[in-house]
């Protein structure tokens, strides 16, 4: 040999292919050294559907022997055939399985999709259709994540079956003021659907007015304290109903706040209980006049607001003549009606802010509260007379009775500055006017 290269008819000499097959082999190499290091399945098959390489990781992921690689560059028909002809696409018929499934992979379309096998591995597929032809495919086994997205939906059905069965209306709103989680039982009595109220702002749900009132403990909330209150909501239908409310802040990492539960409960019938439950404490049942409790506290309220407003009021008491006789002849019920009667007589000849109160069997008791003089307060005390002398017509007894009034009046500041004092001047002073019958005095020292 001359040391010259040899060349062959197309002027290639044999050591430029051999230096080409080395390059091509190293790429090869190259590849599969790639292929391999990834920590998914992968298949590169050619436009004829013949593999051209994959790796390691895609025969564990899939289960496939080494013999099902004999013989050269297996097809992908051969794999689907396999895996038909085992049941890993459940029953059927293997040829039409496969036929069917060769079709679809020579359209060459992109697609994603998961698959379970028969051991339970959920298999996430993705194919990519090549320029050239051919497509590429990634196996990544997604079993772990599928368990914990199917636990993820379990529980959150869970919670939502048991939030959903509670009394309370429960809704989850995160820091930006917007509502991600609400129970069925809160939706119903708004009115809404979950799905209008998930993902929409909290102000948008329960209107301006009412948001400027739960902003404040909303944001309380967010700052980690636990809140309790109660509200008057107004539904959409117009009623108003009674909710109490308990927030409690949700913490996240490094002390600070992702969110805040609401949860609240319709206390309208417990409120309402109550308030009777109040008015019969402090309000006479046969008349519906505040009652002797109420009306030391009424008391109490107009000498300390005299006393700040160096304003003056009178107290007046008063006793109804002749009612004892009515209610020994004509039996308690008709005492009992005379004493509703003239309740409401009294209560019509005086202000709205004024208190006339039932002390006492036929006692009653009036606050008129910013009285300039004792000619104002005389002109009531007359009204009152007047109204009562009047003739009652008792309907039970289908009859009329007269009756009067007698009237003590006392001043303050005048007369006396304390409550206890007041009182024994105004009783005082209706005693003298008892003497003469349908008629007011006023205390005199």
């Amino acid at each position: 040999m001359d040391g010259k290269a040899n060349t062959d008819a197309g002027g290639t000499t044999a050591q430029d292919a051999t230096g080409a097959g080395e390059v091509q082999h190293d790429a090869q190499a190259m590849l599969q050294m790639f292929l391999d290091y990834l920590p998914s399945g992968v298949t590169l098959v050619g436009p004829d559907l013949t593999l051209i390489a994959c790796n390691a990781k895609f025969k564990e992921l899939l289960d496939f022997p080494d013999e099902l690689f004999d013989g050269g560059k297996p097809t992908l028909e051969r794999f689907i055939r396999f895996n038909a002809l085992r049941g890993d696409y459940g029953p059927g018929d293997p040829d039409a399985i496969t036929a069917s499934a060769v079709e679809r992979a020579r359209k060459m379309e992109a697609h994603v999709f998961e698959r379970t096998r028969p051991d339970g591995t959920v298999l996430e597929i993705r194919g990519t259709p090549l320029s050239g032809g051919g497509f590429l495919s990634v196996y990544s086994e997604v079993t772990e994540r599928k368990r914990a997205e199917k636990a993820l939906r379990d529980s959150e059905a869970e919670l939502r079956l048991l939030t959903d069965n509670v009394p309370a209306m429960i809704l989850y709103v995160d820091s930006s003021m917007h509502c991600v989680f609400a129970n069925k039982r809160y939706a119903d009595f708004f009115g809404f659907t979950v799905t209008d109220i998930i993902g929409k702002p909290l102000r948008a749900i329960v209107g301006e007015a009412a948001y400027g009132i739960l902003e404040e403990h909303f944001n309380r909330a967010f700052k980690g304290q636990p809140i309790a209150y109660r509200r008057l909501a107004e539904l959409k239908s117009g009623e108003r109903r009674w909710l109490e409310v308990k927030l409690v802040p949700r913490p996240a990492e490094h002390g600070e706040i992702s969110g805040c539960y609401s949860m609240a409960t319709d206390i309208t019938e417990q409120q309402q209980a109550a308030e009777r439950i109040s008015h019969l404490a402090h309000h006479d049942n046969l008349t519906g006049l505040p009652n002797r409790l109420l009306f030391n506290d009424r008391l109490g309220q107009a000498i300390s607001i005299a006393k700040r407003d160096s304003s003056r009021f009178a107290l007046l008491y008063l006793d109804l003549d002749k009612f004892k006789p009515v209610n020994d002849t004509l039996g308690h019920n008709a005492g009992d009606e005379l004493l509703r009667g003239a309740s409401q007589r009294i209560r019509q000849q005086v202000r709205e802010s004024d208190t006339v109160a039932r002390v006492g069997g036929d006692e009653f008791s009036v606050i008129l509260r910013d009285m300039l003089n004792r000619e104002s307060v005389a002109a009531v005390a007359d009204k009152i007379i007047t109204a009562l002398v009047e003739p009652f017509y008792l309907e039970r007894q289908r009859q009329s009775v007269n009756i009067g009034a007698s009237i003590g009046i006392a001043i303050y500041p005048d007369d006396a500055q304390d409550h206890e004092t007041l009182i024994k001047l105004a009783d005082a002073a209706m005693y003298s006017a008892k003497a003469h019958q349908s008629c007011f005095r006023f205390f005199e020292a």
